[in-house]
């Protein structure tokens, strides 16, 4: 594991995970967690904002946790947050907005 540097583990016949470490100034631990599961092949993939233990464990009962693709306001015909499997690339770029978004002094730090 390494902080700030994104893992991409992508197989074709289980679960595609991406992975994201980092630390906030309050020197505590998160995870940005990408998630596609190629069960039934055109399910989008899932994006979490994690708060993780001393070992970074996710702790997933924490309140901090976010989904990160929840829209604020849904446009009745326009489908949002929805990201096809080879589209990886360009969901690790906007979530890295969103989180740079909710956490403005961490922008420099999440690369």
């Amino acid at each position: 594991m390494e902080l700030n540097k994104w893992e991409i583990c992508i197989n074709y016949w289980c679960p595609a995970q991406i992975y994201y470490y980092f630390k906030d100034n309050d020197d505590g631990n998160w995870l940005i967690y990408l998630r596609w599961s190629c069960v039934r092949g055109d399910d989008p993939w899932s994006a979490e904002l994690l708060r993780c233990d001393k070992n970074w464990k996710n702790i997933p009962d924490s309140p901090d946790n976010v989904n990160l693709l929840k829209e604020k306001d849904h446009v009745p015909g326009i489908v949002k947050g929805y990201y096809y499997d080879e589209e990886y690339p360009f969901l690790m770029e906007r979530v890295l907005e969103i989180v740079r978004e909710m956490k403005p002094e961490l922008k420099d730090q999440l690369i």
